[in-house]
């Protein structure tokens, strides 16, 4: 975490001093349920909490001062006892110190937003530049209007890149990390149909997702995929905009791409690839599953280009590539059977992928899939999850589980699609159900399981006594 002293804050952010205690910080925290030792809390205010009711709370954790934007009868209390500054808005407060942050840094920064893939592209980007270069990124998805600067905060100076993942459900919002994060190369992985219940329909999602190429500046490098629809319109745009020097692309079907990948071959433990890199050709063998990941590979060699690697260095990059809990998770079951874990996150377009990924793959025993809810399709929500239902239905497995509010849309989908074998489609989950799952998988089967991260479908797991989840 990144060190700072009082002045250095007031100057950033505006503050006023309201008590003068600890001069010095060893950096910011935002959670009382940490240790804050020498730390300044900063009190955030969201929708469903407020920070300026755990400011003693701060104090017994340790925290050597306090960033507030109001002053309440804890303020009163403690001044004296520790640093305390106060500010407009905190929020903003906390922005400004993460640009700053990122302007003390010599790293040279790297975004990545899309509907699909970008928390797997941005750890695949940060494994495969990292054995080059002194790589700092983000753990977990920490990327939105807070996260986004602590992520910055957390850079330490002498960081040669920084891998920042940008999400949105807003129009304006990829505006505002851009402004705060300053990047050197942006590339949004792909435009799908995440987040409808805010956009309506995908046009506007593009528009949305195209903010991180319009709001980063002239030299930030903009790197755009050529496979899908809406980021090549966008690459179109930008050809007339900016500076070819500046303009990348990635595709699996244009050779003339700067990155250009396609898979030789396919496992549930590996995908082997093939293509040109810079113009270099080669291969190589990543241990993850699934064709979509092929979108993230390349658009994780891009940034490697862009970040200053050989495409030599790249290439040998790509075998450090690995998917991270939730996202295609290979698990081994006590049965014999295995399981694919990917439950961190779903919508339309990822569930089709890896439902097209299933129908591929061979395997000795029985398909069972396990689907839950997606989020945050609004209107559309029932006619998706009837659409998803329809999918499942075409795909081959053996047994179908479904819990979620569209369990009869779902339903619905699987009739239409003439599926006959057996399922179980409830809206909540029940103890019954995982435990109808252990029973039902032998030694050979395969069980994916999708859904939303709301959903909770690792609750479908823990029955079937997995030996590396």
């Amino acid at each position: 975490m990144r060190a700072m002293d009082v002045q250095t804050i007031v100057k950033v952010t505006g503050a006023q001093s309201l008590s003068v205690k600890e001069k010095n910080f060893a950096g910011i925290g935002t959670d009382t349920r940490l240790d804050l030792s020498g730390q300044l809390f900063i009190a955030l205010k969201g929708e469903a909490f407020d920070a300026h009711a755990f400011l003693e709370k701060a104090v017994q954790q340790g925290a050597a001062g306090l960033l507030v934007h109001e002053e309440n009868e804890q303020v009163q209390k403690l001044k004296g006892q520790v640093t305390i500054l106060k500010v407009p808005d905190t929020l903003k407060a906390l922005q400004r110190l993460g640009t700053w942050a990122r302007r003390e840094s010599k790293a040279k920064v790297l975004a990545i937003t899309g509907s699909n893939g970008k928390t797997t592209t941005k750890e695949f980007t940060a494994a495969l530049i990292g054995t080059a270069k002194d790589v700092h990124y983000n753990k977990g998805s920490f990327n939105n209007h807070w996260g986004v600067p602590f992520t910055l905060l957390q850079l330490p100076p002498t960081k040669d890149i920084a891998v920042v993942e940008m999400g949105m459900n807003h129009a304006g919002e990829l505006t505002e990390l851009v402004h705060i994060a300053e990047p050197d190369v942006v590339v949004c992985t792909m435009v799908g149909r995440a987040h409808m219940e805010f956009f309506g329909t995908i046009e506007k999602v593009a528009e949305a997702k195209e903010e991180i190429y319009e709001a980063a500046g002239p030299d930030t490098v903009r790197i755009y995929n050529l496979d899908n629809p809406q980021t090549h319109n966008m690459y179109v745009k930008a050809c007339e905009k900016y500076p070819h020097n500046k303009l990348m692309t990635f595709s699996s079907e244009d050779p003339r791409a700067n990155v250009h990948l396609m898979i030789s071959a396919m496992s549930m433990t590996e995908l082997s690839i093939k293509g040109t890199i810079g113009g270099t050709e080669g291969s190589a063998r990543v241990q993850v599953f699934g064709s979509q990941n092929l979108t993230n590979l390349m658009a994780a060699a891009s940034l490697g280009l862009a970040a200053g690697l050989s495409a030599e260095q790249v290439w040998k990059g790509l075998s450090q590539c690995k998917t991270n809990w939730g996202r295609n998770q290979l698990v081994h079951l006590k049965s014999g059977a295995q399981m694919i874990f990917d439950a961190y996150n779903a919508n339309p377009d990822s569930m089709k992928a890896l439902i097209d990924n299933m129908k591929l793959l061979s395997v000795p025993g029985r398909k069972v899939g396990v689907f839950g809810q997606m989020r945050e399709l609004g209107s559309a929500s029932a006619s998706l999850h009837e659409e998803l239902g329809t999918w499942v239905g075409q795909a081959g497995f053996d047994k179908v589980y479904f819990i979620g509010d569209d369990f009869e849309a779902f339903s619905k989908g699987l009739s239409k699609a003439g599926y006959h074998n057996p399922s179980l489609i409830e809206k909540d989950f029940k103890e019954s159900s995982g435990l109808d799952l252990a029973q039902y998988l032998k030694s050979g089967d395969i069980a994916v399981v999708k859904a939303s991260r709301g959903t909770k479908l690792e609750r479908f797991v823990a029955p079937c006594e997995p030996l590396d989840f």
